[in-house]
C-alpha cells in the first residue's frame, strides 16, 4: 500500500491542534492560579506560550520560531517524563513521552515537508 501524501498537512495541523489541546487540558488551571513562587507556573507558562508559537507558526511558516518553540516543549516533556518514570508505566508517562515525540518532529522538521 502506498503512503497518502495529501494527508501530511493535515496530519501536522492534528499533531499543532493536539498541542494546544493538551497544553490547555493540562497547563491551563495551573498558569491561572498565578502562583509566582512555584515551579509549576512557569512551566505552565513556558508550555502555553510555546504550544501557541507552534500552532501559530504553522499559519506564517516562520520555522525559526517552532524550533525553538519545539525545543523547549521537548525539554518541558522530558522534564515531565523524568518526574513521572517512578509511578512506573501509566497513562501519564505514556502522554508526556508522546508530546515530548511530537516537538521533537517539529524541532526536527519546522516546516513539515
Amino acid at each position: 500500500m502506498q503512503p497518502i501524501k495529501a494527508l501530511l498537512p493535515v496530519s501536522l495541523w492534528l499533531m499543532r491542534i493536539g498541542l494546544v489541546l493538551y497544553a490547555y487540558d493540562e497547563y491551563f488551571k495551573t498558569f491561572t492560579k498565578f502562583k509566582l513562587d512555584k515551579v509549576d507556573f512557569y512551566i505552565a507558562f513556558l508550555f502555553l506560550i510555546f504550544s501557541a508559537i507552534i500552532f501559530v507558526t504553522g499559519i506564517k511558516k516562520r520555522s525559526s520560531l517552532t524550533v525553538i518553540a519545539g525545543f523547549v516543549i521537548t525539554l518541558i516533556s522530558i522534564y515531565n517524563v523524568i518526574n513521572t518514570i517512578d509511578e512506573g508505566l501509566g497513562t501519564d508517562l505514556i502522554i508526556n513521552f508522546l508530546i515530548a515525540s511530537i516537538a521533537v518532529f517539529f524541532l526536527a522538521n519546522p516546516s513539515g515537508k
